[in-house]
């Protein structure tokens, strides 16, 4: 099946997730949660069903979930169930697929009602997928909060990326997100490439000196 998805930028998705994130913990009275309930959000808010299940029909091995959106339902591997950081990204990530990809989905799938994840190769719908998932999980505020005040305690060299990642998880309480997805969290925020840091304080600086001209 070939969908022409659209060309989003990371600033699209990352406001798609936080304008999604904002709606659905308001809608769910909880909008103070500091972990993103990604299974209430699914279930109370979207209105779908979870279905562990142990392989997807038609799918390679490796898929680890999918949105079925006719039926109403997320399928995720039973192999992840107990994997708390993958099972909360896969979530968000079919989450994702449904507030950018269902209705392009609709418009041009010809039988199928069904997005899986999973293949060695990642097309541009499985990653925006991704960054949504990422942006819902750890929102962009409180990551850079809580980076600031572990790094003012302590200096992370670059190298040390991971055991950044987990202090920022334990100071921000956001227990249902794995390291290495917030290793990858942290590399989009650019606060842990010296270089993204470095591109990011140039385009502000940038910005401050076009709105005085």
């Amino acid at each position: 099946m070939s969908i022409s998805w659209p060309s989003l930028s990371d600033e699209q998705i990352e406001n798609s997730a936080t304008k999604f994130r904002l709606e659905a913990l308001a809608a769910l009275e909880l909008e103070h949660s500091v972990e993103i309930p990604v299974e209430q959000i699914a279930e109370l808010h979207l209105g779908y069903q979870l279905d562990f299940v142990d392989g997807i029909d038609g799918y390679p091995d490796d898929v680890i979930g999918g949105i079925d959106f006719d039926s109403k339902t997320i399928l995720v591997n039973s192999s992840i169930e107990s994997h708390l950081g993958r099972y909360s990204f896969t979530i968000a990530h079919e989450i994702g697929h449904h507030v950018l990809h269902k209705e392009k989905f609709y418009k041009q799938s010809k039988s199928e009602s069904i997005m899986c994840r999973g293949g060695a190769q990642r097309p541009i719908e499985e990653l925006q997928a991704d960054r949504f998932a990422e942006a819902l999980l750890m929102p962009k505020e409180l990551i850079d909060n809580h980076y600031k005040k572990i790094t003012k305690k302590r200096r992370f060299k670059v190298s040390n990326r991971y055991a950044l990642a987990a202090e920022i998880i334990k100071s921000s309480g956001l227990s249902n997100v794995s390291v290495s997805a917030m290793v990858v969290r942290l590399n989009h925020l650019g606060l842990t490439d010296k270089n993204s840091r470095l591109k990011k304080y140039l385009k502000f600086f940038k910005s401050l000196y076009q709105s005085t001209k």
